[in-house]
């Protein structure tokens, strides 16, 4: 079967370009061919179609007037989205004509461009070819799509994503699932993120001092690495008040034997990898500001790191252990990362995580479930930052610790969220797709 995975962009570090490569690997193991249809033009995508591109500047001035409060000449604004929508349908009849199988990724689920997954909607209605969506986050969780105007919603509401026969649906976690049912009457089968736990390591100690060199980091200096795009939900700010907290008892632990062996400098740092979202410049002022308030050394290697997603994956060399204190999570691919790279995760408990990964047995250091917003930043209690400040001393003081809980997690990512289980889950997928194809000829 010739199948093409569709996004917005692809080939590069967000976590549906990572996932549509792990879609890419299990589906050609399985015998299919694959291709990735993307806007954007760079290895790792096959085909391209500009006006679908991310940053289209002109899907992103028309989503300033859809989604930003201000007055708009309505009728312009419709019909611009149907030209726009009659163009693109007459990519997508031009370059999707040869797939067997279509498998969108939050075009249908966001709505980042209504022209895209308008035309995309009238692509499949018109084709009846197989779909299915890949919903990995829905806009209705997120404020941006709250739009003053009720066409837009009208169409949101309709649309996104689509009730056609053709068109089976995905979900990353059982809440959204759970959410799809109830507000567009649409069931979808959940699939969760996953790894290649089967690959060689990423991680090397010539790669960590490669690394540590780069960013002035001494060998015994400890490093948390925060491995996510800086955008508000990753609420950064509770790793920089970690390190700080951990900071506060360097004087204490200074010679004391890290689980490397080597006697702690009494330093450590915040490591980024990620780079910042455009559109949260300000978030990340807030964020420098918060670090020189504290005294926290945060060091950048977004450019270097983002290089290639070789290059981004290696850099978890230089980690001793990963924070991940996201607020809001689809599921989570730098839990995963972290797992397979055997570096401990010091998480805060999203919903997606308590819902649907937390039963599976990880051992993590634990930032509560429950935060605050202040200034536009997240605040957890301070007997939260304690104890998991105890439980990092434990973990980064104690190899035998420290092992054993690296070994659980990539054990448990190895039996609940390896490429076996996706091949076993979009095996059924395929399986009922090739049923509900059969009928529909009987019924013809």
């Amino acid at each position: 079967m010739r199948i093409g995975l569709i996004h917005y962009r692809a080939g590069l570090m967000d976590g549906v370009s990572l996932e549509m490569e792990k879609w890419r690997a299990v589906l050609t193991g399985m015998g299919h061919s694959v291709e990735i249809v993307a806007g954007n033009s760079c290895p790792g995508v096959d085909i391209t179609i500009p006006g679908i591109e991310y940053n289209d500047v002109r899907n992103l001035a028309l989503n300033e007037r859809l989604y930003e409060k201000g007055e708009i000449e309505t009728q312009a604004l419709f019909e611009e989205i149907h030209e726009r929508s009659e163009e693109l349908l007459r990519d997508f009849d031009r370059e999707l004509s040869r797939f067997d199988l279509l498998v969108p990724n939050n075009i249908w689920s966001l709505g980042w461009s209504l022209p895209a997954g308008l035309a995309l909607y009238m692509y499949a209605r018109d084709s009846g070819k197989p779909f299915i969506s890949h919903n990995h986050d829905f806009w209705w969780d997120r404020p941006y799509y709250s739009s003053p105007h009720p066409g837009v919603v009208e169409i949101l509401e309709r649309y996104f994503p689509p009730s056609l026969e053709n068109v089976s649906h995905i979900t990353i976690n059982s809440i959204s699932a759970g959410d799809l049912l109830r507000r567009r009457k649409l069931r979808a089968t959940v699939v969760p993120n996953v790894m290649d736990f089967a690959q060689q390591s990423w991680t090397s100690w010539e790669k960590n001092l490669q690394l540590r060199r780069l960013a002035g980091i001494a060998e015994n200096d400890v490093v948390f690495l925060q491995a996510t795009r800086v955008t508000e939900r990753k609420a950064i700010e509770l790793a920089v008040e970690l390190v700080a907290r951990f900071n506060s008892l360097s004087h204490v632990l200074k010679g004391r034997s890290l689980y490397t062996g080597r006697e702690f400098s009494g330093r450590a740092h915040l490591v980024l990898t990620g780079l910042t979202e455009k559109r949260s410049l300000g978030y990340r002022e807030k964020i420098d500001a918060l670090t020189s308030k504290l005294g926290v050394n945060v060091v950048d290697l977004s450019r270097h790191c983002c290089e290639t997603q070789k290059e981004f994956f290696q850099s978890y060399s230089i980690a001793d252990i990963v924070t991940y204190p996201s607020i809001m999570e689809g599921w989570g691919n730098q839990l995963l990362e972290a797992m397979f790279a055997r570096k401990p995760v010091a998480l805060f408990k999203y919903a997606v995580f308590k819902s649907d990964i937390e039963d599976s047995g990880l051992s993590f250091v634990d930032l509560g479930d429950s935060y605050v917003l202040e200034g536009g930043l997240a605040k957890i209690p301070d007997e939260v930052f304690d104890g998991a400040v105890l439980n990092l001393v434990d973990l980064l003081f104690n190899r035998q610790k420290y092992l054993a809980a690296t070994e659980n997690n990539f054990s448990t990512g190895s039996e609940k969220f390896s490429y076996e289980t996706l091949a076993g889950i979009l095996r059924e997928l395929l399986s009922n797709l090739k049923a509900e194809a059969s009928k529909q000829t009987g019924r013809r």
